[in-house]
């Protein structure tokens, strides 16, 4: 029978969190293994009563329904049974024994992962020096891992794709929630350029998040936490507690002293955090571990390319749509943008390029004249973003510049 139905069944019996993991498969060594148990083999391990009355019910039913819904959807399943489940996660007593997962998932063992985190309800300075941060760690070869919330996590999981490098979204919803509705375009982008969303809830069933249990994820598969903007009272926080509770590096990003929007963040680093000013900051502590895998001196370029640019803050285009949509006017199009699309432009993004006009088109109107899926289409305005010769007004409308 197929081994992640009884991962599945295990996860379900356990709940996201439960200590009762470790000492399970730390005796049994398998969720097959503990399936089969007795129930005297069970007491031996120590767990309690409410754990152990869970997993005599040996019903797969349930696990079965859930990998129906999951493989209908075209997502799959991560078990500790497969080689890319990071060695980080193992380590955990609490470790996950179902990861959800839409995407592609990246070899975290091989590669410098770092989570880069902080406030839902971040400024536009800090989702800018957070975007610029995530965009030179991509750009230096690490795999940026986040939260997928709105704020600095978007920040960080946009910037990492600005380089075109691999960002991961541990969710703290099903993957197939819409939730939050601001980032749905991003989340697609994550996916067609290699990234991966995951999350510990099955698909179509109810769940509540604790955000301190998912948040133990992002610090055991990473190898660093960074802290973006972070005010005192954040779960951000929460995470750098639990990285170092795990052996992991913390890190923290200056930001103002004025309006507290950064106390936290300030404060871990007066807790000890090390205070990075730019990506080669924290890239070259770990130039002893993964030796050629990174590349400083690309971030140091990105680091120069970026600082003068302002990349598109999803929540602050949703507030702009939301006032402006009984006054909404066409951007005029800048004269010292470029008119042609460059040649180091993709064909794909040539494609685009050649059905934009000034005027501000909706993403769902470009994909039916473009005949190409919103994932692919969002790329390739992307792309035109970065080259600037694509402008996104209030709404998801792109222009030609």
């Amino acid at each position: 029978m197929d081994s992640r139905l009884y991962w599945i069944w295990l996860a379900q019996a356990l709940g996201p969190g439960n200590a009762s993991t470790g000492d399970l498969l730390d005796a049994f060594d398998t969720a097959v293994a503990i399936y089969a148990a007795t129930e005297k083999d069970l007491q031996a391990v120590g767990i309690g009563n409410n754990v152990l009355r869970r997993l005599k019910d040996k019903s797969l039913q349930e696990a079965r329904a859930i990998l129906n819904r999951v493989v209908e959807a075209g997502d799959w399943v991560l078990t500790p049974d497969d080689a890319l489940y990071p060695n980080g996660l193992r380590r955990l007593p609490d470790r996950p024994t179902a990861l959800y997962c839409r995407g592609t998932m990246p070899d975290m063992d091989i590669h410098l992962t770092v989570a880069v985190v902080g406030t839902r309800h971040c400024s536009d300075e800090g989702w800018q020096e957070t975007y610029r941060l995530a965009a030179e760690l991509a750009a230096g070869g690490a795999i940026v891992v986040s939260g997928g919330a709105k704020g600095i996590d978007a920040a960080a999981h946009a910037g990492a794709l600005e380089s075109g490098g691999i960002t991961v979204a541990v969710m703290g919803c099903p993957v197939d929630e819409r939730y939050p509705v601001e980032n749905v375009a991003l989340r697609e982008r994550i996916v067609a350029d290699g990234g991966l969303l995951m999350s510990e809830y099955p698909h179509g069933q109810p769940y509540r998040c604790v955000y301190e249990i998912r948040n133990r994820l992002l610090a055991g598969m990473s190898h660093g936490v960074c802290l973006g903007e972070t005010p005192t009272r954040s779960g951000a926080r929460i995470t750098a507690r639990l990285a170092r509770e795990q052996g992991r590096d913390v890190y923290a990003m200056p930001g103002s002293l004025t309006g507290h929007r950064n106390d936290g963040a300030h404060r871990e680093i007066q807790g000890g955090a090390a205070l990075i000013t730019c990506a080669a900051d924290l890239l070259t502590e770990y130039t002893a571990l993964f030796g050629d895998a990174l590349d400083i001196d690309a971030a140091k370029q990105t680091h120069k390319l970026l600082e003068t640019k302002t990349a598109t803050k999803p929540e602050t285009a949703k507030k702009s749509r939301k006032a402006a949509a009984p006054k909404m006017t066409e951007p005029t199009p800048t004269p010292s943008a470029p008119t042609v699309c460059p040649e180091a432009a993709s064909p794909t993004a040539r494609q685009v390029f050649a059905v934009l006009t000034d005027k501000p088109c909706p993403v769902d109107d470009l994909a039916v004249e473009t005949g190409l899926s919103v994932a692919a289409l969002l790329g390739a305005l992307t792309e035109l973003e970065m080259f600037g010769c694509a402008g996104n007004a209030a709404g998801q409308q792109y222009y030609r510049k």
